[in-house]
């Protein structure tokens, strides 16, 4: 083994300043896009999936609500049994999507402790430079045009940026994926500045249903 890493470290010695050039940057978008399959993909995925829970609860609540106002004002002017039965109908319905939303959330980690999570595992690797970590406005999931009854749900966002070598960066964000709580990963920039040192900004998110600001 020894000897054919010899020859190709010679082999590599005799090649020209562009083609040693060529090849490191072969390398580079090959680690990148191992990087993307390991963790990003999978992260994207769960992102997306939840992306798709919310929207299909939000519009199904929507259309209840809409519904829930219109039954509400037929009974105030006929009430009639039908009528009665379908409204309440439509209140447990709304009621069960209600509590599936607060069940995602009551499995995700709290908004409070986002940004310590980044900040706690961070402090693990030694050679990792925090740039900036900032816990940003909430979001409520609802329009506040739409959300007729106060649905009191938000997404609150967390970004950090951090420099250090590829292998250093690649363990911090290991560490965090094999973390035991739940959160979701929004948007993913990683950018070689001048070797061996990168950049990292990184955003996650989770939900509450609280719209307070949590400062970071």
């Amino acid at each position: 083994m020894k000897h054919y890493w010899s020859q190709a470290s010679d082999k590599f010695a005799q090649l020209s300043a562009r083609e040693k050039w060529l090849i490191t940057l072969c390398g580079f978008v090959a680690i990148l896009l191992g990087l993307f399959t390991l963790l990003v993909e999978p992260a994207y995925l769960a992102k997306k999936q939840l992306e798709q829970q919310i929207s299909t609860t939000k519009l199904n609540s929507q259309r209840l609500e809409a519904d829930v106002l219109l039954m509400t004002a037929k009974l105030s002017k006929d009430p009639d049994q039908e009528i009665n039965m379908r409204y309440k109908q439509l209140v447990t319905e709304s009621q069960l999507l209600s509590e599936q939303l607060s069940n995602i959330i009551e499995n995700l980690i709290s908004p409070s402790e986002m940004a310590n999570l980044l900040e706690s595992v961070l402090r693990e690797s030694k050679k990792l430079k925090l740039v900036s970590l900032v816990s940003q406005r909430a979001e409520p999931i609802v329009s506040r045009e739409n959300d007729n009854h106060g649905s009191g749900y938000y997404l609150h966002p967390v970004r950090i940026e951090l420099t250090g070598s590829y292998f250093d960066i690649v363990q911090y964000l290991e560490s965090l994926e094999s973390m035991p709580v739940k959160y979701y990963w929004r948007t993913f920039s990683y950018k070689v500045e001048e070797y061996p040192s990168a950049r990292l900004i990184l955003e996650v998110y989770t939900l509450g249903t609280r719209e307070e600001f949590i400062g970071g």
